[in-house]
């Protein structure tokens, strides 16, 4: 995103619109323990998502009013068409003993952000710099949907109907600070930092187990963190338009919350959660106009 560092201090408001697309690539695990105390065992079930390759869109928008008050905010849509996924079920504790084990595919999924946040910006020093603490709030979701199965414990192979779905929902305010800076007027460099706060939370739809309820078959509540770390640079082309390149990493953790399970009969059970993991990198090119 063109981080507005022409320095006008004589504007009452500068707006930035950047729309982006590139390639991102997400890491997802969680597992569960045999019960809410986190043993028998403590590791009772994990399911992994490796190298999640998405087709990502973006929109940045920013407006800084008398040089001073902030405002930016982004949503961005992907498309995950290559991943996999692997589901592992242990019988002893620390990942022993295992029992089960499913290699599959994951695709023709697709991924939310969007977040919006205010801040006061500081500067010009040493006459490029400018400074600008941030707060602000952030929805993240991943809808996965696991196909083509393969058994590799015990070594069954292929099985069909496999369309499980597990969706996910990262939600809540965060913290951070931009830093802009502008050479010779032609090429701008941005960085961010953002620390977050989230509510976690997850429901999936195991197809083929009918011992579960359709379609909610379990759901995850844990409360996390993330952080959130991204480099812009712009190439002015004029006063009005920029070409951007944009990196992002973002890496989300939860603290152990709990696992409730629906199933067909009606009866409910619950479990801890140990942990979920999310660690994303995104690496974008677009265009930005500057209002």
């Amino acid at each position: 995103m063109s981080p507005l560092l022409r320095f006008n201090a004589s504007a009452e408001a500068e707006t930035t619109l950047t729309l982006s697309s590139g390639i991102r690539v997400d890491n997802l695990d969680w597992n569960i323990a045999g019960n809410i105390y986190g043993t028998n065992p403590n590791v009772l079930s994990e399911l992994t998502w490796d190298d999640l390759l998405i087709l990502q869109l973006k929109a940045d928008g920013k407006l800084v009013m008398a040089d001073r008050l902030y405002l930016r905010g982004y949503v961005d849509y992907g498309w995950i068409f290559d991943g996999e996924n692997q589901d592992s079920d242990y019988a002893g504790d620390d990942r022993t003993r295992e029992w089960s084990r499913s290699n599959n595919d994951t695709n023709d999924d697709n991924v939310l952000d969007a977040s919006l946040g205010v801040g006061y910006q500081f500067g010009p020093v040493w006459k490029i710099l400018k400074i600008t603490p941030l707060a602000g709030y952030s929805y993240h979701e991943q809808n996965l949907v696991i196909t083509n199965g393969h058994q590799t414990i015990p070594p069954l192979g292929p099985f069909s109907g496999l369309d499980s779905t597990y969706d996910t929902e990262w939600k809540g305010p965060w913290a951070g600070v931009d830093l802009g800076v502008l050479f010779e007027k032609k090429l701008a460099v941005t960085g961010s930092f953002e620390y977050h706060w989230v509510d976690y939370y997850a429901a999936a739809d195991w197809n083929l187990r009918t011992d579960f309820q359709h379609p909610k078959s379990f759901e995850h509540d844990a409360d996390g963190e993330g952080v959130l770390v991204s480099a812009d640079l712009d190439l002015f082309l004029s006063e009005q338009v920029s070409l951007s390149a944009m990196i992002t990493y973002q890496n989300f953790w939860t603290d152990d919350g709990t696992a409730q399970t629906f199933y067909a009969s009606g009866r409910t059970s619950k479990t801890r959660l140990n942990e979920v993991n999310w660690e994303s990198f995104a690496g974008m090119i677009g265009i930005a106009f500057i209002f």
